[in-house]
């Protein structure tokens, strides 16, 4: 890695640069590497230095009426300036910028504009404004009523939600308040009983979504029916609001919002705020044996974890985790006078690092031995109390702290003042995460560090190899797919308990061919009654609503609860768990590392109302990994495209899924201690999206040649010596690589995705596989698992297409009804194929089976053998065109067609 002066990646034609002498910083990236104890190796560090920008203004006065634009300390921003004339043509709009923009400003001096004309008239203007946690609703009900005093208004800015006091109290807010302040899993709840919010909801002439951006996957579909029928409510009270959603810069701002409110709306995404300059500081911890002999007398991580968060996934681990080294630098920077705010991915990880920073500083007393800088750093997550949660905020925004490990509580714009630095334990998982995060430091026009430290996994590995990546103008592309049944089917029973459905929902809430078929459905069930053309009234139980988990597609979320008779500080506080991880990594007998502590799993229960997965502590030399079988049935191809000579589907299928068995691995070294032992799982089964790549002949016949001697001596297949090994081992490792990047141009979550790499074989080609594989068999007295399931695969592929199968690999959608995940790899399937090439090629391991931050995958089924990275670099060279027929001239035979194909494995 160099160090190196980059161009601000948000930078606004027409703009000038702010000086970089505009509030220094106590430490700049260059001095903490000069200053952080400990070799640093060149090549493990980027420091890049962003160019700050001034503010393009518009004149208050050129769009707010007086009695608003007066009390305005400045100038409207141009973006905001642009939303509020949007605003003014009546149309919706979503402001995508940068953090700390003034995004509240926009829709705060929409809401006095309403209520000033609303006023003028002799009537109410009430505003429905949606925050994702409680804690940045409560942060905001403060600045909102603090603005409206600035403004002289009295505006009654109250927050409604499950912490709000029953009884008087919640009556009081509806019925008094003109801005009331809610999360999505409220409005859910609260629209069975719309008729005691009559009052609020007539005078509705604005809703807000904050961090709309957030509102992905799963939980966006949920949010995006929500939405529906809250509309429905709302137009049954005679209002028709305007929507204001608020985001990260993303990539499709406007595609996510329509989908989000179906509605047309205006994209604002010029960002005229200021920006200061900033230090960004790319940090891959050192390896453990450079850090090992440079300091013999300090223990790698004094809490007895020795940092194993990373070790329990994979037994190759060859750098210093990031657990452990981001507290480090939290300390340092805390010591050197710098405010950090230090991001960590949960809860406990919170806690452990404030107790990781404070050793730090022990271990190094002698470097850190200034009595006088005893820094005071606190953990912050939604975990804490209300009361314990704004004491850390007020300190932190006070100056009482020098530090605070937090979850991302404290990305959402919750108010902490102006940081001097941010270090992210991790890379986020997306630019707009990213740049979210960063942004808490260096506010307005301050100048900033920021740091981030690499996980050894291939979405950190790729970033910090590859800077240019962060600062690229495109972001990734935010996805809802309303078009999942299963959630469709939940939210048409709820829109039908408080608002009986009828034709005028057809084409509005939904065509009346997908409603007719769930209302069917619900009919059968007996709760559901009437017809579209006297109305469809709900019959079941009481509050169907209190029935959706707003994180999952069919309700089905389970509990993690401690065992009884160990003390609640073991409590794993782990968020609920959907179905497909409970049966992949939380059965009985599973051994899981969560936040530097082992759990046992001791007992499932599938068949509560609430289904829970119940945990012990424990200290074992071996985590668990699961062995699973795939098998993709019913494909059926809706789109389809060529990509040079390969072919590319998209369409619908059924997933089998099966995590059959475990294996005990122990932490050190890898050694198996124990192999396949049933899991007692049943099978999952589900209706999904997914795409899918096809090889040609000629490619899969030249690579199978050219990579005839690879081979795998201790693979459990039974087919370790097959010709065809290397080959199919591209294909696992390019399937593995498309889903390991796939976020980098998508707000797609990896664990989300499923993949499957297929392989057939010419038999003229490689008549001694067939002999090899019966003869496996015959030693073994069966066909192997995968080898079965692999026939099943291919033939049902092969029925569907009605021709004969090709090599290449699936990806789906891990969840029941599909997500838009795999719908939206298939459209931009080229650009996630060059990352994965990219950054396989690029890895520095110079091991043929990739390592975890290239092609391992911790959640492969097949324990990630085999794995060829070369191989797979080749395959996806070919499907780019970065390299020709004659590429692989010297390894086609000179007749390379006829004989028959069979399938003789695939790999999950």
């Amino acid at each position: 890695m160099t160090r190196e002066r980059r161009d601000d990646p948000n930078d606004a034609v027409g703009v000038e640069a702010v000086s970089d002498e505009d509030g220094a910083i106590p430490v700049t990236g260059e001095e903490l590497l000069d200053s952080f104890p400990g070799y640093r190796d060149p090549e493990d560090v980027a420091v890049l230095e962003l160019p700050g920008r001034s503010a393009s203004t518009v004149p208050n006065e050129a769009v707010l009426r007086p009695e608003l634009a007066g009390p305005l300390e400045h100038d409207l921003y141009s973006h905001q300036a642009d939303a509020l004339c949007a605003l003014a043509r009546d149309e919706n709009v979503c402001v995508a910028t940068s953090t700390s923009s003034g995004k509240t400003r926009i829709y705060a001096l929409q809401i006095a504009r309403n209520v000033l004309e609303a006023r003028e008239r002799g009537e109410e203007s009430t505003a429905y404004v949606l925050y994702p946690t409680k804690a940045l609703s409560r942060d905001q009900e403060r600045e909102l009523n603090d603005f409206f005093d600035d403004l002289g208004l009295e505006v009654s800015v109250r927050v409604y939600d499950g912490d709000t006091e029953r009884g008087t109290e919640r009556r009081k807010i509806r019925e008094e308040a003109d801005v009331i302040i809610s999360n999505f899993a409220g409005v859910n709840t609260y629209l069975h009983d719309h008729d005691r919010w009559a009052r609020f909801l007539s005078a509705c002439d604005l809703v807000v979504i904050d961090e709309s951006h957030t509102y992905t996957g799963v939980h966006g579909m949920h949010v995006a029916w929500i939405l529906r029928r809250l509309k429905r409510v709302l137009a049954y009270y005679g209002a028709d609001p305007q929507f204001v959603l608020t985001s990260a810069t993303i990539g499709n701002p406007g595609e996510h919002s329509e989908a989000l409110i179906d509605e047309s709306i205006a994209v604002v995404d010029e960002d005229g705020s200021p920006q200061g300059p900033r230090d960004l500081v790319l940090w891959n911890p050192p390896p453990r044996a450079r850090e090992d002999s440079d300091h013999p007398d300090l223990e790698t991580d004094s809490d007895g974890s020795d940092g194993s968060e990373a070790a329990s996934e994979q037994a190759v681990v060859e750098r210093v985790p990031a657990t452990v080294e981001a507290p480090r630098l939290l300390s340092h920077l805390a010591y050197h006078d710098a405010q950090t705010l230090l991001f960590t991915p949960s809860r406990k990880l919170a806690e452990l690092s404030v107790k990781r920073a404070s050793r730090h500083r022990q271990d190094r007393r002698r470097y850190y031995a200034n009595p006088d800088r005893a820094s005071a750093i606190e953990p912050y997550h939604a975990g804490h109390s209300r009361k314990k949660r704004h004491g850390t905020e007020h300190r932190l925004k006070n100056g009482l702290l020098d530090g605070v490990a937090s979850t991302n509580a404290l990305e959402l714009g919750i108010n902490v003042g102006e940081m001097d630095a941010t270090v992210q334990l991790g890379y986020p998982g997306q630019r707009q995460s990213f740049w979210q995060q960063i942004g808490r430091a260096g506010r307005g026009t301050r100048r900033a560090l920021s740091v981030l430290v690499a996980e050894h996994r291939t979405l950190d590995q790729y970033v910090v190899n590859d800077p240019d990546y962060l600062l690229e103008n495109d972001v990734e592309d935010a996805v809802v797919d309303t078009s999942n049944d299963a959630v469709f089917a939940q939210h048409v029973r709820c829109a039908a308990d408080e608002l009986a459905l009828d034709e005028s929902d057809c084409g509005t809430f939904a065509e009346r061919e997908r409603l007719e078929r769930a209302i069917e459905m619900w009919r059968r069930a007996g709760q559901l009654t009437g017809h579209l053309e006297t109305g469809v009234s709900y019959a079941g139980p009481p509050r169907p609503q209190s029935s959706i988990s707003l994180y999952a597609t069919a309700g089905e979320e389970y509990e993690v609860v401690l065992e009884d008779g160990f003390d609640d500080g073991y409590d794993p506080e782990m968020q609920p768990l959907a179905r497909e991880r409970v049966l992949r990594d939380f059965h009985e007998g599973a051994v899981r590392l969560h936040e530097g502590q082992q759990y046992e799993v001791t007992a499932v229960d599938h068949d509560s109302p609430r289904p829970t997965v119940t945990v012990r502590p424990t200290d074992v030399d071996y985590y668990t990994t699961t062995r699973t079988d795939v098998t993709v049935l019913d494909a059926v191809s809706e789109e389809s495209r060529e990509i040079g000579d390969f072919t590319l589907h998209f369409g619908r299928g059924r997933v089998l899924v099966y995590h059959g068995t475990y294996d005990e691995v122990e932490v050190h070294g890898g050694k198996r201690k124990a192999q396949a032992i049933p899991t007692d799982n049943p099978p999952l089964s589900m209706d999904t999206q997914l795409c899918w790549l096809e090889v040609p002949d000629y490619v899969e016949t030249a690579l199978v040649e050219k990579y005839r001697d690879f081979s795998i001596p201790d693979l459990d297949s039974g087919l370790a010596e097959t010709a065809h090994l290397g080959y199919a081992g591209g294909l696992h490792a390019a399937e593995h690589a498309t889903i390991g990047v796939a976020p980098l141009e998508l707000m797609v979550d990896k664990r989300d995705l499923g993949g499957l790499a297929t392989l057939t074989i010419d038999s003229h080609l490689e008549r001694a596989v067939a002999s090899e594989e019966d003869e496996a068999a015959r030693n073994s007295g069966r066909t192997p698992e995968n080898v079965a399931a692999a026939e099943a695969t291919v033939r049902a592929i092969a029925n569907d297409l009605e021709r004969e199968p090709k090599s290449g690999w699936f990806i789906y959608d891990g969840v029941e009804g599909g997500l838009g995940f795999a719908r939206a790899i298939y459209e931009n399937f080229e650009a996630v194929a060059k990352r994965a090439r990219d950054h396989v090629a690029g890895c520095d391991c110079g091991l043929v089976g990739g390592c975890p931050a290239c092609v391992m995958d911790e959640q492969c089924g097949n324990d990630n053998q085999p794995l060829h990275r070369h191989a797979a670099v080749d395959v996806l060279d070919q499907l780019l065109g970065n390299a020709g027929l004659e590429a692989l001239e010297a390894h086609l035979p000179e007749d390379e067609h006829g004989g028959e194909r069979r399938p003789p494995l695939f790999y999950a």
